[in-house]
């Protein structure tokens, strides 16, 4: 009799999708797509508060506008857009795409239960994403609650950990350098306040180990990366013998 192996048991739901990389981007359409609904309806939801939270220190507003470092906050979706280019499988795809909609779906009560009042003075009442992007574009500005915590902080270190453990070496050192300074820049580009940024750092300290539970459960080694199975390759045609 031939008996499947628990490996293959456990690898069963996600080689149901398609092989190779087709896979992966289908894992991470259905991310963008889940996060989108839930992000709009938490921001939705918050934009009807009345009355929001002075949850800021007094000096935050006294820290200037930081033009120049906008490029450097807006690499982060494009950061998050391209990552599952890393992947070569659905199984690879499901836990850092799985890891950030979990991030996204605890984040969501906490932008709807504590609306931050923004401490900031600037020219841009709906934020950054506001004044570049949605206006410019006649849309509603859909990014412009949803502070704390920062998904910018827990994104960009996740992120960097995702890349770090697939490619290793000097790249650990590069992923860091970029996500501490996108860090960063949330409150440089009146984004976000301290309690955003702790909030970010917490949820990503809670929920990263998550990564490497869930690799092992998909079957994957320690850099996310999973041995060619029946699913991931093109069938091949039968040979006589």
């Amino acid at each position: 009799m031939n008996r499947k192996s628990p490996h293959a048991a456990r690898l069963h739901w996600p080689d149901r999708l398609p092989a190779g990389r087709k896979g992966a981007l289908i894992v991470a359409l259905a991310y963008y797509v889940g996060f989108s609904i839930v992000w709009t309806v938490a921001h939705e939801l918050s934009d009807l508060r009345a009355v929001r939270l002075p949850l800021t220190f007094e000096w935050e507003s006294r820290i200037p506008f930081q033009p120049w470092i906008l490029p450097l906050y807006f690499t982060l979706d494009a950061a998050v857009i391209s990552i599952p280019l890393l992947f070569r499988s659905a199984r690879e795809a499901l836990p850092p795409m799985g890891l950030f909609f979990l991030q996204v779906v605890i984040a969501a009560p906490f932008f709807v239960l504590l609306p931050i009042e923004n401490a900031y003075t600037n020219d841009m009442p709906t934020g950054v994403w506001g004044a570049y992007l949605f206006e410019p574009l006649g849309m509603k500005n859909v990014s412009q609650w949803n502070q704390t915590p920062s998904l910018h902080v827990t994104y960009s270190l996740t992120v960097a950990t995702i890349v770090a453990r697939r490619l290793g070496g000097g790249w650990r050192w590069v992923a860091f350098a970029w996500a501490i300074p996108v860090s960063a820049s949330t409150m440089l580009v009146h984004e976000h306040h301290v309690i955003c940024v702790v909030g970010g750092l917490v949820l990503y300290a809670a929920t990263v180990p998550l990564l490497g539970i869930w690799s092992r459960t998909c079957g994957l080694d320690a850099t996310g990366r999973g041995r060619e199975s029946v699913a991931d390759v093109e069938p091949r045609p039968a040979t006589g013998g």
